[in-house]
């Protein structure tokens, strides 16, 4: 079990099972939203329990039809990733209490990040999306 909360703790939820990837996004709502990049837990939705605050948490779309929704704390602020789209939860792993056990095997959507900032580590890249089995 890997848990996780906001900043003023209004928010709490709780992972099970184990996460299929950690790692490094840098969409251009994912840099806006935590800054050159956001670290993402990603897994099966049906793992995700929101355990505390369901009603504290706000969703922001920055464009129509856009495929995930950005969730914060209202009262903190605290970026919660996507959470629970479709099959798939997009947790930030800023907002974990607990050592999700797993850690960063690539980067994805390294086509949009800022021409300043240089990768400098091994992962895999992607410039979009990863193939689903990555």
């Amino acid at each position: 079990m890997i848990k996780g909360s906001c900043l003023c703790g209004k928010v709490a939820f709780e992972i099970s099972g184990e996460p299929s990837s950690l790692s490094y996004c840098h969409c251009s709502r994912c840099r806006k939203a935590a800054g050159i990049f956001s670290a993402v837990l990603i897994g099966k939705a049906a793992d995700l329990k929101i355990t505390q605050g369901q009603d504290a948490i706000s969703k922001f779309s920055p464009e129509s039809g856009a495929k995930f929704e950005r969730c914060f704390c209202k009262e903190c602020g605290t970026s919660l990733g996507d959470m629970a789209t479709g099959d798939i939860y997009v947790v930030a792993v800023s907002a974990l209490d607990d050592d999700p056990k797993i850690r960063p095997t690539f980067h994805m959507h390294t086509a949009s990040k800022p021409d300043w900032y240089e990768i400098v580590d091994d992962l895999k890249k992607f410039e979009g999306d990863p193939a689903p089995d990555t």
